[in-house]
């Protein structure tokens, strides 16, 4: 039962992935020069955060 959720999620994911892929040159016309800029920044700054709590959990879990 796990192992179809699993690859049930994994499906799903990669559809969406695959609607988003099909649909970025429509998005990217629609937000615009600003827009993307924006929206680069914002992931940037999100991957980041990500990064660093990243490192802060493998630091903990160095420490016990």
């Amino acid at each position: 039962m796990r192992t179809a959720v699993l690859i049930g999620t994994i499906a799903a994911v990669m559809a969406a992935c695959l609607l988003v892929f099909l649909a970025a040159a429509r998005i990217e016309r629609v937000l615009g020069k600003t827009g993307n800029t924006v929206l680069s920044r914002l992931l940037g700054v999100i991957l980041a955060a990500m990064a660093v709590q990243f490192v802060v959990d493998g630091v903990k879990a160095l420490w016990g």
